[in-house]
């Protein structure tokens, strides 16, 4: 119908007026629902997964054959898959629960008897009564594995994920006491093998996070330190404390403990007065290395070495790497040191003394001295955590008065346990904290290891060097849950 200007149509209605223009623009229309529906899908996908995806700094404790993350505090634990048949004590093997007492001449070298003298109680001291080591002295860019010892809030922290009690902390301050008020006036520790207790004596205080601007203990860890570093010049960076040839027995473990030592607070002070020494220190280490990867009793270069004594070496180049020195042939010497520990593993999964055996009291060396290295959870590591954990519940009952007490092989189970993380870590945790903690004396030390037979070790429960050397191990185990914490970088 043609369109009369004079004699317009009637009024068309809202409603039709709408239908024509929204047929007229039925593709802008149709887009624009599209767009709306595309929009508020996308919301939902990023809500969705805001809601449900896991946190990116879950923390890396795989279980025993899984990959389940620790919890802790673990009320219920997944228990360690146990395929391992069962072993019976190796009579005839040396106990290693002593710095040097893994050969029968270990009797050769008795501690002389010294009065040490004596402390209060602390009493009933909560966690967070308990003082607290500042952040102040130590170097920035500690590595991350000494992240927990950086002040009281990350040390609180690390134990609250790892599953650490008030009574262990508060054992922890009762040892360091009694370390500072049974140092010696020049600033060592102990009558015998005095190198390797100072050194141990100072580990234990760097294990708190303590440095010589600490509150209560730096002015300890300086005597301590400035010790080792007057001696380490003396004898030309042989911290045997000898001239020449290294001894052929104990002089090597003192050399590692307080190389160890050394490196430890460099790494966490920067105090550039050390450099030299502990370059030179580490560079006996290196240059000691026999053909195997392993290390012997007067750094010798003969065949099959010593688990024990390359279990010390090991440490300490582990801690020579984290200064950042770029000491040469540190790297390559721990690399070369894995394939010594291999040589070594015993067909259940255990580590030997010179030779392939299930031996207990050295799997825990195996074990650790490959994570501290290698730094993963091969087959190596998953056999010795199987087996040392089977053996302790099977045989080797973790009870400081009992026979089999052995503080040395305690000392590196614990901290092999803890690297390995996950139900490892949860059994092991709950056969040694109370059990260390609760066997200290009230004044601060820890008494006599084991019962009627027990192995102890002449080093461990004579008089001299061994009230020290016990509570250093102890104090030490008690720090695990922040002294090195479990990394893979």
């Amino acid at each position: 119908m043609e369109h009369d200007p004079f004699n317009p149509a009637p009024r068309k209605s809202l409603v039709q007026r709408f239908q024509e223009k929204l047929a007229a623009s039925r593709f802008l229309t149709f887009s624009l629902l599209l767009h709306v529906v595309l929009v508020v899908m996308g919301g939902s996908v990023v809500l969705f997964k805001q809601y449900v995806a896991p946190p990116d700094f879950a923390p890396d404790g795989p279980l025993v054959g899984s990959e389940t993350a620790v919890r802790p505090p673990e009320p219920e634990v997944v228990q360690v898959t146990e395929t391992l048949t069962q072993t019976q004590p190796n009579i005839s093997a040396p106990t290693v629960s002593a710095i040097v007492s893994t050969t029968t001449q270990a009797s050769s070298y008795q501690l002389v008897s010294a009065p040490m003298p004596m402390v209060k109680s602390l009493g009933e001291a909560k966690l967070g009564e308990l003082p607290k080591a500042t952040a102040v002295g130590i170097a920035k860019g500690l590595p991350a594995t000494m992240a927990g010892r950086a002040g009281g809030t990350a040390r609180a922290a690390a134990m609250k994920m790892s599953g650490g009690k008030d009574a262990s902390e508060k054992a922890v301050m009762a040892g360091l006491r009694w370390l500072k008020q049974n140092q010696k006036e020049d600033g060592s520790w102990g009558a015998n093998y005095v190198s390797a207790m100072t050194g141990l004596g100072v580990l234990c205080f760097l294990g708190h996070g303590e440095t010589p601007e600490a509150p209560e203990f730096g002015p300890t860890v300086k005597k301590g330190v400035d010790w080792l570093l007057k001696k380490g010049n003396e004898f030309d960076g042989r911290m045997s404390l000898t001239k020449g040839q290294f001894p052929s027995h104990g002089g090597v473990y003192e050399h590692a403990i307080a190389t160890y030592a050394m490196c430890e607070y460099y790494s966490m002070t920067k105090d550039e007065r050390l450099v030299g020494l502990v370059k030179k220190a580490v560079t006996h280490i290196v240059e000691g290395q026999a053909p195997d990867g392993g290390w012997q009793y007067a750094y010798a270069k003969g065949i099959d070495s010593d688990t024990s004594v390359s279990g010390w070496q090991i440490q300490a180049l582990k801690a020579a790497h984290l200064t950042q020195l770029n000491i040469p042939g540190v790297d390559e010497a721990l690399d070369k040191a894995m394939l010594n520990l291999k040589r070594v593993q015993g067909p259940k999964g255990g580590f030997g003394y010179r030779k392939a055996e299930d031996r207990y009291s050295l799997t825990g060396v195996g074990v650790l001295c490959t994570y501290f290295w290698k730094q993963d959870k091969d087959k190596v590591v998953k056999d010795g955590i199987e087996f040392l954990l089977k053996q302790a519940e099977d045989t080797y009952r973790v009870k400081y008065k009992g026979d089999h007490a052995d503080l040395y092989a305690w000392y590196y189970h614990t901290q092999a346990c803890l690297m390995y993380g996950g139900s490892a870590w949860s059994k092991w945790n709950r056969m040694f904290q109370d059990e260390i903690a609760s066997s200290q004396s009230p004044d601060g030390s820890w008494p006599i290891v084991g019962g009627k037979g027990g192995p102890g070790g002449l080093e461990v429960n004579a008089g001299g060097s061994g009230p020290v050397y016990r509570t250093a191990l102890c104090v030490l185990m008690l720090e695990v849950f922040y002294r090195y914490m479990p990394t893979n970088k």
